[in-house]
């Protein structure tokens, strides 16, 4: 398990897209059901990414950049590095991450995962592109929405107890005109803050298939893993 909470921490800040929860209504109302209209009409999303983590352990924060793709339904591939330095590949129930430089793979299955700490994280990659608001209250609650620098941040939280205890806030930014995403920022349970933010999108474009498959030659060193409730 803790294998799998820092994979999804280092590379799926966009993973964790929010889900407004039972308050629906009121002030939130008109920006949740925007952000609806625009999540369940995509079918691709293409980016480039500058990722900050401040960590509890470092005086001063790391500072990456990155690619990202996404195809409907649960299809996402997340470069960092340039040459990349960590590929994740994400289809269905599997999440496989690479190393080119060590020529590494390691994939991990969810598939006999019903519930659990495992399931409720990966759970919360579904969340990225919310397709109805029972989805969303299934995920999240809504504890604010703010604007910060000519962007509309929604602060969001698990509804998941095992999740909080990885992650217990989430910040989502939004475009105040079109709400395309263009920031996320996870705090996790020690402190420490995951802040990505996004350019040059591209969204509902073709994108090629071969993206999110993975083709490996003898040269790598490849693993299994089963995650287990």
């Amino acid at each position: 398990m803790s294998r799998v909470l820092r994979i999804l921490t280092l590379f799926f800040g966009l993973g964790t897209w929010g889900s407004p929860g039972e308050e629906v209504g009121g002030r939130f109302d008109g920006v949740l059901r925007s952000w609806l209209a625009v999540s369940t009409n995509l079918t691709s999303f293409e980016a480039e990414f500058r990722q900050t983590r401040h960590l509890k352990v470092l005086t001063e924060p790391l500072a990456s950049t990155g690619r990202v793709w996404f195809s409907a339904p649960d299809q996402f591939r997340w470069e960092v590095g340039n040459p990349p330095q960590s590929i994740a590949l994400r289809s269905g129930e599997t999440l496989v991450v690479l190393s080119p430089r060590l020529r590494r793979a390691e994939t991990y299955s969810l598939g006999g995962a019903s519930s659990g700490p495992a399931k409720d994280l990966m759970g919360l990659l579904d969340g990225a592109f919310p397709r109805s608001l029972e989805e969303w209250k299934r995920r999240f609650e809504v504890v604010g929405v703010s604007t910060n620098q000519g962007v509309l941040q929604l602060e969001l939280r698990p509804r998941s107890a095992s999740a909080r205890k990885l992650m217990p806030t989430l910040v989502v930014g939004l475009d105040p005109g079109s709400h395309g995403l263009r920031l996320t920022e996870m705090v996790m349970a020690d402190g420490s803050r995951i802040r990505s933010e996004f350019h040059s999108l591209r969204t509902n474009v073709p994108v090629s298939s071969n993206l999110f498959q993975v083709q490996l030659d003898g040269s790598w060193k490849t693993t299994q893993n089963d995650v287990q409730p």
